[in-house]
């Protein structure tokens, strides 16, 4: 049965491309796309939730496989591609009437965007490291045509920027592969398995650790470099900045996590072979990094769309922070924050994309008063901004709280002073340049050449804002239980915890019971056999 499930789960976004070939009715593709994509959600929830009943699944004779994290990534891959098809209706019908003129430039659109999603889909479920390689290699290739989309100069620069980067970086990780699967043959492992995850779990101990090592550093280099990982990140800003607005928040909101995802895999196999205080150190290294890189750039920012890529380049590091922090309280909080940031950022990119077409610029020097001529969006951009900066009750401030105390339980003092400064820089500089554009006095005139007037640009971009909007509003107070469930099991992939120890009673967040009560949200308690654990009462 659960054969039939997975085709027909990866069936959808092929049907949903062959669907855009045929129908000839400009508005009908988007619709249909969307109602594809809504299936494709609800196919995915009910994947995860035979995951959660089954802890993996193998299927097609060892070529799928899945598990919490696959579950979590299927879950946050198919949400945002579902919002993004509904902004894409307005977006897109707004954007051939006005620059394109042309159908088939539509419906090719349509075509790379599936393609997109399906890539995606095969990098989180497929069983072997060599099959994600190729699948990541694909995400790229199929993302920088949609990237230099418009056929322009600057687009058309980003997306050759994005793919000579995020190849010789792709190149970097097969190195490490190569090295990963030398590991198991000079073990004596069986060849055929080598490269597949389930098998690398039970062989990993004997691996040689000093080869591993070295594969490790590898493929954080290289998928490090697809995830927008400084210094690695230069493609990031472009290549966010100048694709259409549905696939910024996709590459933002999914394409990155994916290249987080193969790094988190390989450090599970590396830490099973050495220990995981290698990884988590050089983990911990890079998220500092991107952190502190971003922090300058966001606070002289001028470009709405380039702010809002710094923006995932500081998220990124928060994330690779959590992981780096290595214990349960941390992982969990990273986890959490890449459902979050996945949301946070569709909303803004989908915002930014309503006002740019609003006032026909994307300079924040002409965008003012966004409130007072897009009510909607405007209100919009300055709660998603203030969830974005990290402020409470959102969902963003949750999950940087969590990762800030796992900080603070595996005594990384210095790292976490770091973290807060940054956090706190990248505050004031974001609020500042949202409040302008929300608060600030309009401007009759963007570019002083082109009236602009009230109203919003159509009822599919107001939509498209509602779920992600509602998404950051509830995440900041209550994880809903089969959610809280899916991290739960991820993280306990991830920190190798194989002792079921986790407990909880509801999943109501209260933050402050950590300041006040020893008793905290998520606890660490350590195990017989010395491992960590989350517990306590959420």
């Amino acid at each position: 049965m659960i054969h039939k499930e997975i085709i027909f789960f990866l069936s959808v976004p092929v049907l949903a491309a062959l669907s855009s070939l045929i129908i000839k009715d400009k508005k009908k593709i988007g619709k249909v796309q969307s109602i594809c994509m809504i299936v494709l959600f609800f196919l995915g929830l009910n994947l995860i939730r035979e995951i959660l009943k089954s802890t993996n699944i193998v299927a097609f004779n060892n070529f799928i496989y899945l598990d919490a994290l696959s579950g979590l990534m299927i879950f946050l891959i198919s949400l945002v591609g579902t919002i993004a098809s509904i902004y894409s209706i307005g977006y897109m019908t707004n954007e051939v009437e006005e620059k394109i003129h042309n159908i088939w430039k539509l419906k090719g659109y349509y075509v790379l965007f599936n393609i997109f999603i399906l890539t995606m889909l095969l990098t989180v479920m497929v069983n072997s490291i060599g099959i994600i390689w190729i699948a990541i290699e694909l995400t790229t290739l199929v993302s920088a045509f949609l990237v230099g989309y418009y056929n322009k100069e600057a687009p058309v620069e980003a997306s050759w920027k994005y793919i000579i980067l995020c190849t010789v970086g792709i190149a970097f990780a097969m190195i490490g592969i190569v090295l990963g699967y030398y590991a198991v043959t000079h073990t004596g492992g069986t060849k055929e398995l080598g490269l597949n995850w389930n098998y690398l779990t039970t062989i990993a101990p004997e691996l040689d650790p000093d080869l591993m090592k070295i594969a490790f550093v590898f493929i954080l280099i290289g998928f490090g470099t697809k995830a927008g990982l400084a210094p690695m990140h230069s493609w990031l800003p472009d290549a966010h900045s100048e694709a259409p607005t549905p696939v910024s928040a996709l590459l933002s909101g999914v394409l990155i996590k994916c290249g987080i995802y193969g790094i988190i895999r390989f450090a599970v196999i590396t830490n099973l072979a050495i220990g995981s205080l290698f990884t988590s150190k050089l983990i911990l290294v890079f998220g500092l990094i991107s952190l502190g890189i971003s922090v300058p750039f966001i606070l002289i920012q001028k470009h709405i769309k380039r702010l809002l890529a710094y923006s995932s380049l500081e998220h990124i590091g928060i994330i690779a922070c959590g992981l780096g922090f290595a214990n349960p309280i941390s992982v969990f909080g990273a986890l959490f924050h890449m459902i979050n940031h996945a949301m946070v950022k569709s909303l803004m990119f989908f915002t930014a994309g309503n006002i740019s077409l609003k006032f026909h610029s994307k300079d924040m020097e002409h965008i003012k008063g966004a409130i007072q001529l897009m009510p909607v969006s405007g209100i919009v951009l300055l709660v998603g901004g203030l969830a974005l900066a990290g402020s409470p009750p959102f969902s963003i401030f949750l999950s940087e709280f969590y990762i800030l105390c796992g900080g603070f339980e595996g005594n990384h003092w210095f790292a976490s002073a770091l973290f807060v400064l940054f956090l706190v820089i990248v505050f004031g500089g974001l609020t500042h340049h949202l409040l302008q554009m929300a608060l600030g006095e309009p401007n009759n005139l963007s570019n002083n050449k082109i009236k602009i007037s009230k109203g919003e640009i159509g009822r599919s971009s107001i939509l498209s804002l509602v779920i992600p909007l509602l998404m950051v509003c509830l995440l900041g107070v209550w994880i809903p239980g089969p959610l809280f469930k899916l991290i739960t099991e991820a993280t306990k992939i991830i920190t190798l915890d194989r002792t079921n120890s986790y407990a909880f009673t509801n999943h109501r967040i209260h933050p402050q019971v950590y300041i006040k009560n020893s008793v905290n949200p998520i606890l660490l308690e350590g195990s017989a056999d010395g491992s960590s654990s989350l517990s306590g009462a959420i």
